[in-house]
C-alpha cells in the first residue's frame, strides 16, 4: 500500500492528485494506491491562482510534474534535479552519487535518468524552456540540498545535457 494512508487518516477531506503513469506503474508492481484525480499540463482551478505547473516530458521511463509557486518565486522538482550533499551521507553512498553526477554544488539528473531521454530531448527542451520562462529565484528538490538563488541559473547549469 501507497503511504497516503497516514495522511488519508488526518486529512480526510484531502484530494490525492496522481502523476501522469503512477496508477500504471503501481498496478505494474501490484502496489494499491488510491486517488481522486490526476495531474496534468495546466494547473486545475483548486490551485491556478497560486501555482502553475506542467508534466516535465522526454524520458521514456517517467514523466514529472513540476510545480512553480508564483509568490515565493519556487520551482519545486522531485528527481529532475538531484543535489546530495556528501557530508549527509555515507563514504559508500557517497561513491555511487559521484560516479552518476549527483552532488553538490554541481546537482543535476542522474545519468541513468538522462539515459531514459536520448532521442526525445527536444520535447525536454520545450519544457525547461518554459520552466526559465517563469525566472524562478529558488528551486526546491526533493533529493539534496535546494537553490535559494539564481534559480533559473541553476536550472540552466543542472540541464546543461539536454544541449
Amino acid at each position: 500500500m501507497l503511504t497516503l494512508a497516514p495522511g488519508r487518516f488526518a486529512y480526510p477531506e484531502a484530494i490525492a492528485w496522481a502523476s501522469p503513469g503512477v496508477r500504471d506503474r503501481a498496478a505494474q508492481q501490484k502496489i494499491e494506491v488510491s486517488f481522486n484525480a490526476d495531474l496534468e499540463n495546466e494547473p486545475p482551478p483548486q490551485w491556478v491562482t497560486d501555482l502553475d505547473q506542467l508534466i516535465f516530458r522526454g524520458s521514456r521511463f517517467m514523466d514529472e510534474v513540476v510545480f512553480f509557486h508564483r509568490k515565493s518565486s519556487t520551482v519545486i522538482l522531485t528527481d529532475l534535479i538531484e543535489n546530495f550533499e556528501l557530508n549527509k551521507v555515507s563514504k559508500q553512498f557517497g561513491r555511487l552519487l559521484k560516479l552518476v553526477g549527483i552532488v553538490d554544488p554541481d546537482g543535476k539528473t542522474a545519468l541513468d535518468l538522462r539515459m531514459t531521454f536520448w532521442r526525445q530531448k527536444e520535447q525536454s527542451r520545450s519544457c525547461l524552456k518554459r520552466m526559465l520562462q517563469w525566472n524562478p529565484e529558488k528551486v526546491i528538490l526533493s533529493h539534496g540540498g535546494w537553490y535559494e538563488n539564481n534559480g533559473a541559473a541553476e536550472l540552466r547549469r543542472a540541464f546543461r545535457w539536454l544541449e
